[in-house]
Parts: structure tokens; sequence; C-alpha cells
């Protein structure tokens, strides 16, 4: 059956304890602004995932539950149709959140004090839970050139040297937009083998490949399973992530047993139930309603970067390869990071990420959330071109 999918008529979420809308007016001051900041999409999930919830509702009790098969079988069936990689059901751990999984590797993986590395700027919670576990953060910020980035590899090998025990990866990367190449998760993943360093992958964002950009996991490089964690979810791809559902993809033996044992010490043992349903169906069901939600993403990119490119020159989007999240470049106007908060705030309504909150390189920077209807999508590049005009317009008097 062909189906046809609407992302363009507007959904109103206010009222829906939504963050990125009834929270807007906290998070910005300012209940009139255009909210294109926290991550999530405004598109309605597939049909079929509220059918299983719908279905499993049908049923008065909610009781203790564990994962069945198609839960598992259900991953194993997409990682290998959408992505070419083979997975194990013994390698796949139920969790409820791809940040929680990620501070329970540190946990379980490293010691009080061990460095752990991350690649600025990038999802600021990384950071966050690295010093709330009492880790030392390490720093290999990201190369920004020609409108896109790159790994500074000899860099990162010289931190490599200077006992970095773990390292957090952002597989898409978000904010930048980078999708890594199979080449260049090949050699992160070789220079983690050499230098005995755990690579935990945050490859949330995986499914959202755009413009021919294919994303590669870091389990897809054998040699490096024993150091290797892949953490996944359903929550970007198909707008689940208030059902709080993910999975840990560990093949070593030893790490998923050590990572596990950390997991029940804290007595975080299955998500919900609902949500383990919901997860089943959307990778089982959910590949066309995807592919058209990476093509209205895709018209939406292009919407930005050519209106920019003609009405707005001064704000310059990087490169976008995947995710739903654009990184806008403002440094032509010469504002720091609070004052051009404030100014895209208050003057143009517009609230987006500030780049500051990514840490070393976002200054300058914005993230815009291009997740949401059209409609919303010119309003908000309306009042870019209206701030462009208005900048020139006092430099040139």
């Amino acid at each position: 059956m062909e189906h046809t999918y609407d992302f363009d008529t507007p959904i109103d979420r206010t009222g829906t304890c939504c963050i990125k809308w009834d929270r807007r007016k906290g998070k910005f001051q300012d209940d009139q602004v255009l909210p294109m900041w926290i991550a999530d999409t405004d598109f309605a999930c597939p049909q079929e995932v509220t059918e299983a919830i719908t279905r499993r509702c049908a049923h008065p009790i909610f009781g203790y539950s564990f994962p069945r098969d198609q839960y598992f079988t259900s991953i194993i069936d997409w990682f290998a149709s959408r992505h070419g990689l083979s997975l194990k059901k013994e390698w796949i751990r139920p969790s409820c959140g791809v940040v929680t999984s990620i501070s329970y590797c540190i946990q379980a993986l490293t010691s009080p004090g061990d460095k752990v590395l991350i690649q600025p700027p990038v999802y600021d919670p990384f950071q966050a839970v690295i010093a709330g576990a009492g880790r030392r953060v390490v720093e290999n910020p990201l190369i920004h050139t020609d409108n896109t980035y790159t790994m500074d590899f000899d860099h990162l090998e010289q931190a490599f040297q200077e006992g970095v025990r773990m390292m957090i990866l952002c597989n898409p990367h978000n904010p930048v937009g980078r999708v890594w190449s199979r080449e260049e998760i090949t050699r992160l993943v070789s220079l983690c083998v050499q230098y005995q360093v755990y690579l935990v992958s945050d490859e949330i964002h995986c499914d959202i490949e755009l413009f021919g950009n294919h994303y590669t996991s870091v389990l897809a490089v054998p040699e490096g399973h024993p150091y290797t964690i892949s953490c996944i979810a359903p929550g970007k791809t198909f707008n689940v992530s208030g059902l709080a559902i993910s999975s840990l993809l560990v093949p070593d033996q030893d790490l998923n047993d050590r990572i596990g044992s950390q997991l029940r010490s804290a007595w975080l043992i299955n998500p919900s139930v609902l949500a383990l349903e919901a997860s089943a169906a959307a990778y089982t069901h959910g590949s066309p309603w995807l592919d058209a939600q990476l093509a209205y993403l895709e018209d939406n990119a292009r919407l930005v970067a050519s209106r920019l490119a003609a009405e707005a020159p001064s704000i310059v989007p990087a490169k976008l390869e995947g995710t739903f999240l654009m990184w806008l470049d403002f440094s032509a106007f010469g504002l720091t990071g609070a004052r051009l908060q404030e100014e895209l705030i208050h003057t143009w309504h517009l609230g987006f990420n500030d780049g500051p909150h990514f840490g070393t390189g976002g200054e300058g920077f914005m993230r815009m959330n291009i997740g949401c209807n059209r409609s919303l999508i010119n309003q908000a590049v309306d009042n870019l071109v209206k701030m462009h005009l208005a900048r020139n317009s006092s430099r040139s008097i």
C-alpha cells in the first residue's frame, strides 16, 4: 500500500507538557518567540506507533514487563536494512535514554579522576555527565574550515597518548551536522584500539541521513568491538523522545556485563511497557514514514540555505549532512553569545540554542531546529533576513 504523509500541516503542541512550546516563555522570557531549539520535531509520529500503544492500552494492567522478541528483532532488522550493520540479540541492552546510558558507561568503565574526551562544539550533556561522575573532561575541538567540520586526529592521538581512558563520540554530530565518513570512523576506532580507549558513541541521530550521506556505526569496525559501544534510540528518528527508550549495543561480553551490572545497581532494568511496544512498531513499520520525513527535512534545509545565501549572506549555515539541526554562523555581526541571544529573542523573536552552550568553538553560532512545518521555517528566515538588513544598515551609517 502506498502511503502519503503530511509534515506540512501545523500541529498545535501547546498544553501537552511540550518543553519546546509550553516552556518557551520560561526559557526565553518571550511567549511570542518561534521555538526552534530543543531537539525534537513537530511531526506526528508514524500511525503504527500510536496504534501499537493504543492496542496495549486496551489491556487494563500495566505491571512489570520485559522486552518481547519483536523488540530485539525489529532493531536487528532495521539496522541490517537501513545501515548494512549486522547486530546480535545478545548485544542489545534496553535502557531509558542515551544520556543516561552514557553516564552509566562512564561509571562502569572508568574510575574517578580518569580523563574522558569530547569533541566540542558538541551536545552539552556530555560534559555534564562526565563532570557529574567525577571524571576529567578533555577536549579535542573540531576543526572548522570551508563551512564544515573535521576531526583533529593529530591532537586526538596526542590526547590519547596522555592518558585518555574514554571518548564520547557524537555520530552524526550534534550540533554541527556532520555524518562522519566510514574512513573517519575507521581511523578513529583504530586509534582507540591502539591506545586502549573506550569509545562510547551517541548514535541517536543515525537515521537522519541527508543529501546522500551515509552513517557508519563505530560497531561497523569489528576489530574495535572490545572497546566500542553504540547508544541508539528511536526518539529522534520517529519523534518519540518523550517515551524515554533507548538501547545500548555492546558486542564485547565483558563490557556488556560490566555496564549491565552498573545499570542494575541503579535498578534501571527496562523501559516502560508502552515504550517497548512503540519502539518495536516504529522499527518494524516506520521505514516509508522516515523516507518521507527525510525528503521534507532536505527541502527545509535547502530553503534555509538558499534564502540565507540570497537574502542574508551575513548568516552562514554549516553544510548539513545529517540531523534536523542547522548550525548557523553569526560571527559576521561581532556579537558575543549573550548579546546575540538577547537580540535574537527580544528583537527578532527567534528561539535558538545558543552556541556557547556547546562549548569551545560555539561562540558566535546558534543551533536552529528545522524539524517543523515549512511555514514556520519561512517565518524564522524572514526574521533572520530582517536582522541581516538591520545590522548591515547600522554598520553603513
